[in-house]
């Protein structure tokens, strides 16, 4: 059978500032599940959790400091009453360091770094700060928040990536799957190899009907050899002789099984 490796999915908080009906919340957690990829590509999950009675009607400042004291130093989500009038959460990053102060993006180290941005965009946000591939700065920037930002800056805008179509994104997720002999065809065709740069030596996909089997779209890619791969027990996964690693991509349309959130999440 075709392998998925198995990942450590990142997980963070989100606490609820307000009381959402039971409708309000299925809302909330559909577009977060939507735009994390859930349940074939998941890149975030939330720990959705009522804030303790000492982060309710407090700025967001006092929660980050009260965070920090407990050592969970990362970011969190809040979900206020933005997430009904504009489907938008917060995303709390952390304080101004001096070096931003020097350089002029904030006035003072009290400057809470902080977005209010779509829900469905959460997920590719975090991913985006977490590889370095864009910054808070650069988004608040995005957002008509001007330089240096002073403590409890508005936001002019509501961050959406620029309007990216998230329901789109979810076909265009990478799955790099292991295939051991047999359940793949390989092909040396020019028409096929001269696709890519450089050219390889030969191309391979899924032998026909086995990707639509289990949840991708098939392709010829360029493949690789297996190596073993660490099972969530601890053991090691061994591949048979000949196995490759080919890149495919999920197919969101397929019957997967229903998203099941984190124990502890709401």
């Amino acid at each position: 059978m075709v392998f998925f490796p198995t990942i450590n999915i990142p997980q963070l908080n989100a606490y609820l500032l307000k009381d959402l009906s039971d409708d309000e919340l299925k809302a909330f957690k559909k577009k977060f599940e939507i735009g994390t990829c859930a349940p074939f590509s998941t890149k975030l999950e939330l720990i959705i959790q009522k804030a303790p009675e000492d982060y309710l009607n407090r700025p967001h400042s006092y929660i980050r400091i009260r965070e920090n004291e407990a050592g969970r130093k990362g970011p969190f989500i809040l979900v206020d009453e933005q997430v009904i009038k504009q489907g938008a959460v917060w995303y709390v990053d952390r304080f101004a360091h001096q070096e931003e102060v020097d350089e002029g993006i904030a006035e003072s180290t009290a400057v809470l770094w902080q977005i209010l941005l779509k829900t469905e965009c959460v997920a590719i946000t975090w991913v985006n700060y977490d590889i370095a591939n864009m910054s808070i700065q650069e988004d608040l920037s995005n957002c008509g928040v001007e330089w240096p930002a002073p403590e409890n800056f508005g936001q002019p805008q509501v961050w959406d990536i620029c309007g990216m179509d998230m329901e789109a994104e979810r076909y265009g997720q990478d799955a790099w799957i292991t295939a051991e002999p047999g359940e793949f065809e390989e092909s040396a065709a020019d028409e096929l190899r001269q696709r890519y740069l450089p050219r390889p030596g030969k191309v391979a996909r899924l032998r026909e009907g086995l990707a639509e089997e289990v949840g991708l779209v098939n392709r010829w890619a360029i493949p690789s050899g297996a190596r073993p791969r660490k099972l969530p027990d601890g053991t090691m996964k061994e591949f048979p002789e000949g196995s490759v690693v080919l890149q495919l991509r999920y197919n969101p349309d397929f019957p997967w099984p229903p998203y099941k959130w984190p124990e502890g999440s709401l």
